[in-house]
């Protein structure tokens, strides 16, 4: 049976608007930001893709609150999970891109060349945080069989989620955008130790529209 997937990247922070780089930087939601993630939770409390079975989240606060408005609005508990933090951009973390680029020049010559492959100083690169979206989305899909879930986290990861439903080569991350407070929608199964699914939605925002936000206000 497929399990469903509700992928939410979290509202907007004063880091997202301003272009740094947050990695697993304790950043909180933007007044704005928390605005978003209400209008997302309104939208699921009523949605034809509940019940949720259960809500998980990164637990960094950024991603937390947007879940627990998730949590509270769908009447499903929350539980969060290591595997679903941000990339850690170790010790750039805080910097915005202009400074990066400025004074890290190699690295941002490697990331041009090969993003995916290319490992913060310090931290992470995307194939380490596609590893750890394997193995969650392996735990979540065998212990909701055949049922709903949301997934609450940021947009590395939640891409790297994605392209795994999809069988992608983890590169493929570059093609997608996940804007703040989004929703994409998938349904999964595992056979033979493969995933085997489709996407349904991918960065739908529609419901920020509707309450008077402005859907392209940010992208990041």
């Amino acid at each position: 049976m497929l399990t469903r997937l509700l992928m939410v990247r979290h509202g907007e922070t004063v880091f997202n608007r301003e272009r740094r780089l947050q990695g697993w930087l304790d950043v909180p939601l933007s007044d704005f930001g928390l605005a978003q993630a209400r209008a997302c939770a309104s939208y699921l409390a009523t949605s034809p893709l509940t019940p949720v079975d259960r809500v998980y989240s990164s637990p960094l606060c950024r991603a937390r609150h947007t879940a627990g408005a998730i949590s509270d609005a769908v009447a499903a508990d929350l539980t969060t999970d290591e595997r679903l933090r941000e990339i850690d951009v170790g010790e750039i973390a805080g910097m915005a891109w202009d400074d990066v680029a400025h004074e890290y020049p190699r690295l941002m010559e490697e990331y041009r060349r090969n993003p995916a492959a290319t490992r913060y100083p310090g931290g992470e690169s995307v194939f380490d945080v596609s590893d750890r979206a394997g193995d969650f989305l392996q735990s979540i899909v065998t212990a909701h069989e055949g049922k709903t879930v949301a997934v609450v986290g940021h947009a590395i990861i939640l891409k790297a989620v994605i392209c795994h439903i999809l069988r992608l080569d983890v590169p493929n991350h570059r093609r997608m955008t996940l804007g703040n407070a989004s929703l994409s929608v998938a349904e999964v199964a595992v056979r033979g130790g493969d995933f085997h699914g489709r996407v349904l939605r991918l960065n739908d925002r529609h419901y920020l529209e509707a309450l008077g936000l402005d859907v392209y206000s940010e992208i990041h």
